[in-house]
């Protein structure tokens, strides 16, 4: 049998990675009625802090097996959303929405499905001008992929920082537990897919599951199913 090579890790390396993990640990302590007081910058600060300390006390190597980390994916669904996507019309900006919704699988905070990437990075890495991205969020939004919030910045006028959460039915990075309870409270995608038919995207209020095969899908069942 071939030798499983072991990765050392140092006294200073283990010990900071358990004052991250405490750390990450206190602030998750905080209460929603709490931060719900604070401005929304530090609210904002104290979700990048925790994000920072989660990643840093469980690090992907990228030596390890999951490289730059993981998200757990319905295959279903996430199909489901590609395939809508690419049945949007031209002036909805379509290979810009996919760009988008990728960049939010890839950058979720653990545990909340927080998008955690800025209007400008968003921009930036979409390759479209800042003010272009609440339309396409938007779009990705009245889909039932994302959902959006206000965080309101003190001194700044206006509504407040946009703020991204994915949602649980499509994909997660984090507990199964914590995932379970969010999904109890959210709507699967707004899609209807249905082989031999037109793809389209109903109006909101409609939950409709993806369907193939006469059965219906979510992240749950293809966990379950991988377990």
């Amino acid at each position: 049998m071939m030798a499983q090579p072991v990765r050392l890790r140092t006294k200073r390396q283990s010990a900071e990675r358990e004052a991250s993990a405490e750390l990450a640990g206190q602030l998750a302590l905080l209460s929603p009625e709490l931060l719900a007081q604070l401005p929304g910058e530090a609210r904002m600060a104290i979700s990048r802090a925790t994000h920072a300390l989660q990643r840093h006390a469980r690090p992907s190597t990228e030596q390890g097996l999951w490289p730059g980390g993981f998200t757990m994916l319905s295959r279903d669904q996430t199909a489901a959303v590609w395939d809508a996507i690419r049945a949007l019309p031209a002036d909805d900006r379509p290979n810009h929405v996919r760009h988008a919704f990728d960049l939010v699988l890839l950058n979720l905070r653990q545990d909340t499905g927080e998008v955690m990437l800025t209007r400008d990075q968003l921009a930036e890495r979409i390759g479209c001008a800042p003010k272009n991205v609440s339309t396409i969020m938007g779009t990705l939004e009245r889909m039932g992929v994302i959902r959006r919030e206000r965080r309101r910045i003190e001194g700044v006028q206006g509504r407040g920082m946009a703020v991204y959460f994915i949602n649980p039915h499509v994909a997660w990075n984090g507990s199964l537990d914590v995932r379970k309870a969010e999904a109890a409270d959210t709507k699967p995608p707004v899609l209807t897919l249905v082989e031999g038919k037109q793809r389209h995207i109903p109006k909101p209020g409609f939950a409709p599951r993806v369907i193939e095969g006469g059965q219906q899908l979510d992240l749950e069942d293809a966990i379950r199913d991988a377990t």
